[in-house]
């Protein structure tokens, strides 16, 4: 029991220092601009409210993620489920996130068989998770290589996967990756990396489910979750 307590309160100043850490960069933006902005510094333009706006959305999802993976690790989330076609959720998924494939000369596949039985979801939440999944795999693609997802239906549940030809992930890093606030790419900023909360959603999400989610990678083979 101490030895539980003591990891717990671990994770717990872990998870504050993670906060503050992820809070403190655009709150030194803000307080930047301003202060140059009341010393006349810079021009209180067009520009700089582009900017500080820019800084305030990235504070917004930041905070509205937090929140989000708070109530749904205390299961608290509240999920609308219903009998859905997951084709649907599919296509409607891959059809948001095809311009930035195309943007990039990426191959976006889909392959659905037609017996795919409808399934209990809540379908914004699985969605959600499959844009996330979705979104990354057309990050970490080059130009030229392919995304595809399928599906396949068994006994007592159906299996969902997104695969990329993209720059994979080393296997000390595949253990956490699920992990909040974690990043494989310590160089990747907020603008292009995020800040290591939508995987750690998406298994939130799929938990609440009673699913599971899982990553298969290589560096340089792609990846498949």
């Amino acid at each position: 029991m101490a030895g539980s307590l003591a990891q717990q309160e671990q994770l717990r100043r872990n998870m504050v220092t993670d906060v503050a850490h992820e809070l403190r960069t655009p709150l030194t933006n803000l307080r930047g601009y301003l202060e140059a902005a009341r010393d006349d510094l810079v021009p209180s333009d067009a520009a700089l409210v582009d900017n500080l706006y820019e800084e305030t959305m990235l504070l917004s999802r930041l905070v509205a993620d937090l929140q989000e993976l708070a109530q749904a690790e205390a299961g608290q989330l509240a999920l609308l489920r219903q009998p859905a076609s997951l084709a649907g959720i599919v296509e409607q998924a891959v059809t948001i996130l095809r311009p930035q494939a195309n943007a990039k000369g990426l191959m976006l596949s889909v392959d659905l068989p037609d017996n795919l039985p409808p399934v209990d979801v809540d379908p914004e939440r699985v969605g959600q998770v499959l844009r996330n999944l979705l979104n990354n795999a057309v990050a970490h693609t080059p130009q030229g290589g392919e995304v595809a997802v399928a599906a396949r239906s068994g006994d007592r549940e159906v299996a969902v996967s997104v695969r990329d030809t993209g720059t994979g992930i080393a296997a000390e890093h595949l253990p956490y990756v699920f992990d909040r606030f974690y990043r494989a790419d310590k160089s990747r900023a907020r603008q292009t990396g995020g800040a290591g909360l939508g995987l750690a959603i998406a298994k939130q999400l799929v938990i609440a489910h009673g699913g599971s989610i899982k990553v298969e990678s290589a560096p340089e083979q792609g990846t498949s979750f």
